[in-house]
């Protein structure tokens, strides 16, 4: 059948692809202005610019904001190393007033 080394490889392959896809992905997501857009909705969700916004008495509640901070944390950091120009695209388009609005 198989070996450990073969199978090693198989999850090796596998998981080689699906890290391809996700940079894929989040290129694609950072192509167009809808994508950045939608991006940087879920990264102010988490409250990503800042940790002072994030602490609060409840432990319950700040265990929560620290894992959300954390999430979009590791998202802005995927999307600055794939594609910096794009992230820089993105808070400008984001942080300046837009007269079309």
């Amino acid at each position: 059948m198989f070996d450990d080394e073969d199978i090693s490889q198989q999850r090796e392959a596998a998981a080689r692809l699906a890290q391809q896809r996700r940079n894929a992905d989040v290129r694609a997501q950072m192509a167009t202005q809808t994508g950045r857009r939608f991006v940087w909705q879920l990264l102010t969700a988490t409250r990503f610019e800042s940790q002072k916004t994030l602490f609060d008495t409840h432990g319950g509640r700040q265990n929560y904001l620290l894992g959300a901070y954390e999430v979009g944390r590791s998202l802005a950091d995927e999307i600055r190393t794939l594609c910096p120009e794009q992230y820089l695209l993105m808070v400008r388009e984001n942080t300046t007033v837009n007269s079309e609005e």
